[in-house]
């Protein structure tokens, strides 16, 4: 009988202990609530906050740091000078603890600027200023003077094919150097023609200065003529454009450019129209050209069209 009762409490022992250890087995994570606080932190005390575990009973706890003082009124206990920090004081309205702080040093009150030593023309200077109320000193630097030039005559003068010179002192000290004037420009006469530009040949002319005699020269054709590989302009389009539609030119006339296609079709021309087949439009080429452009009546009509759009 005693057996039976010893096998049937243990068998209640186990079916006590089985769902404790089968919870055990599959609770591995612990998933908190929210943090409970059981004591606020103050000025004199840290807080204390714990959370549970909504699986078991498995709990934390934190501290919470304490709070800071606040401070009733400051009162000054100790004035602060150039040399010296200053003290304030108060009172924590929570708990009546001291409170103190320093107040930071105030700034020297310096008075005028005392030159210990001069600054000259390449030196520079030292100065002082000193404190009114402790008598600190700080020394400064004084930029050099630089010299102070001027000019003491005319050593030589400057023309167009030479530099000039002149000498200047320093006024403080006395120091003297000579300085370059530049040479001056050339004044030249007008154009004198040495030969005519004829047909693709340029002409030739030259000018004389009139201070140093100097000649220049240069190859020249008339003004207004155009010529192959001049820069492109708005005259050699116009040109290109009256040469189309005369039926003498069918390239480009977007570029501006005189290359040999224009040269060609001026020559053609010039050919046609009893002239010399030179391919360079000289004035007479060209008045020739916008005189049979006119004729075409192509003028008026292009005039007509911008009296429309307008």
């Amino acid at each position: 009988m005693m057996r039976r009762t010893g096998w049937a409490l243990l068998l209640l022992l186990g079916a006590l202990l089985l769902p404790f250890e089968t919870a055990g087995a599959e609770h591995t994570v612990h998933t908190f609530g929210s943090w409970k606080t059981k004591r606020s932190a103050t000025c004199t005390q840290t807080g204390l906050q714990f959370r549970y575990c909504t699986g078991c009973d498995h709990w934390e706890k934190r501290e919470l740091s304490k709070l800071p003082h606040t401070a009733d009124e400051w009162v000054v206990v100790l004035e602060p000078t150039c040399t010296k920090k200053g003290r304030e004081e108060a009172h924590c309205t929570v708990c009546g603890a001291l409170m103190r702080r320093a107040i930071e040093e105030l700034p020297h009150q310096f008075g005028e600027e005392e030159v210990l030593r001069e600054a000259t023309c390449l030196q520079e200077g030292k100065g002082q200023f000193t404190c009114e109320i402790c008598g600190t000193k700080t020394s400064v630097r004084i930029e050099p003077l630089g010299h102070d030039w001027k000019k003491t005559g005319v050593a030589k003068a400057a023309t167009c094919q030479e530099y000039g010179s002149y000498e200047e002192a320093c006024l403080r000290c006395g120091k003297t150097q000579t300085e370059r004037v530049d040479k001056l420009e050339h004044v030249y006469t007008e154009w004198t023609v040495l030969k005519e530009p004829s047909g693709q040949s340029k002409g030739s002319r030259e000018r004389v200065c009139t201070m140093c005699g100097e000649k220049v020269g240069e190859r020249f054709y008339w003004e207004g003529t155009l010529y192959q590989d001049m820069e492109p302009c708005e005259e050699v389009i116009r040109l290109q454009e009256m040469l189309r539609d005369l039926g003498y030119y069918s390239g480009s006339i977007r570029s501006g450019q005189f290359g040999s296609m224009t040269g060609s079709a001026v020559a053609k021309f010039q050919k046609a129209n009893g002239l010399q087949a030179t391919q360079v439009a000289d004035p007479e080429t060209i008045a020739q050209i916008e005189a049979a452009w006119k004729a075409l009546g192509l003028e008026a009509t292009e005039t007509e069209e911008a009296q429309g759009e307008i």
